[in-house]
């Protein structure tokens, strides 16, 4: 499993992709205050850094993934706000 160095404090976890591939998941958020911390930037430009610097060389397949947090409600509003095609899935269906 691929981590990121000097991101631990932004690690929530992982996910197993397939049988025995463990992908890492981080917090953006938190990633992005850890590059502000640690390279004293303010927010707009660690955003800029984090993602030419860390997310824009992300490209192996079982690379970390990087997650932005959010509620249900978030992520209504967002997915209308970006007009989302929503999905929907029963699992209760499969009985």
């Amino acid at each position: 499993m691929y981590i990121l160095e000097d991101y631990e404090e932004a690690f929530i976890g992982f996910f197993e992709k397939e049988e025995r591939v463990f992908i890492a998941v981080y917090d953006r958020k938190k990633c992005v205050d850890l590059v502000m911390k640690n390279e004293k930037l303010k927010h707009e430009d660690a955003i800029e850094y984090f993602e030419k610097f860390v997310e824009g060389n992300l490209k192996e397949d079982d690379a970390p993934v990087i997650l932005n947090p959010m509620d249900y409600h978030g992520y209504l509003e967002l997915s209308e706000y970006l007009n989302f095609e929503n999905k929907r899935f029963n699992p209760n269906s499969l009985h």
